[in-house]
């Protein structure tokens, strides 16, 4: 008996993976933990030695629904990908990636539509990590192995929702169904204006271009939907 989620969204944060899930679990052989979130914020926890086990995985009963957890901070948590590998062992691991610096703006833009909900700006150091993909999903990797890794690109999943969401109900060996809602706007939108600061974008693209080369290379990724690095 399995106790425990069946498939776990790791990020990235801005990456539309709130709209994905919403289009994921229209599968009725798919869905979010008994507690209904999304983002369960836990795993790293566990990780990290301050939520024990079984609080986490006792949210995925082994009830017929492959239940699972999207939360995007597990891509650049450090200690997340080791204990996912000890913990779920076969579990897909289902990652979306943005354009790295649009990403960044969603993310600046987020904090402002918050407000002091969150505190403005979010840490600068924080967010230029996030957008470092090449090396969250080699450190991923390492842990869990790069077989159990389904890497999708943002943009591209945009103009075939259909196509992206059956490759990963395939991962979690269901047959696909038809999707409905697809272009309904993300619960988690960003809506206040930012403007970038002298410098910050040309900087961005500067330090992301390399790991979009790694994308790539090495995930034999098309990124050339990602405008803003060329």
């Amino acid at each position: 008996m399995r106790i425990g989620p069946s498939w776990l969204g790791i990020g990235a944060q801005r990456s539309g993976t709130t709209w994905l899930t919403d289009l994921l679990v229209q599968h009725p052989l798919v869905g979010l933990g008994t507690n209904g979130k999304k983002e369960q914020h836990l795993l790293h926890k566990v990780g990290d030695g301050v939520v024990p086990e079984a609080e986490y995985l006792d949210l995925f009963p082994d009830d017929g629904v492959r239940r699972g957890d999207w939360t995007p901070q597990y891509l650049r948590h450090a200690t997340t990908p080791a204990v996912a590998a000890r913990l779920l062992p076969g579990v897909p691991v289902l990652v979306v990636l943005r354009d790295p610096v649009e990403r960044y703006r969603s993310a600046m833009r987020l904090a402002a539509t918050r407000g002091r909900s969150w505190p403005y700006p979010v840490p600068i150091t924080v967010q230029t990590w996030t957008g470092c993909y090449a090396d969250q999903l080699d450190m991923w990797a390492a842990a869990v192995g790069r077989d159990r890794m389904h890497v999708l690109v943002y943009e591209q999943v945009r103009t075939d929702a259909q196509a992206a969401v059956d490759r990963l109900w395939s991962a979690l060996g269901l047959d696909p169904v038809p999707l409905s809602a697809v272009e309904e706007e993300s619960s988690s939108s960003s809506r206040a204006e930012w403007d970038w600061t002298p410098g910050l974008r040309e900087t961005l693209q500067t330090l992301y271009r390399p790991q979009a080369d790694r994308l790539e290379r090495d995930w034999g990724l098309d990124v050339s939907t990602w405008t803003s690095l060329h």
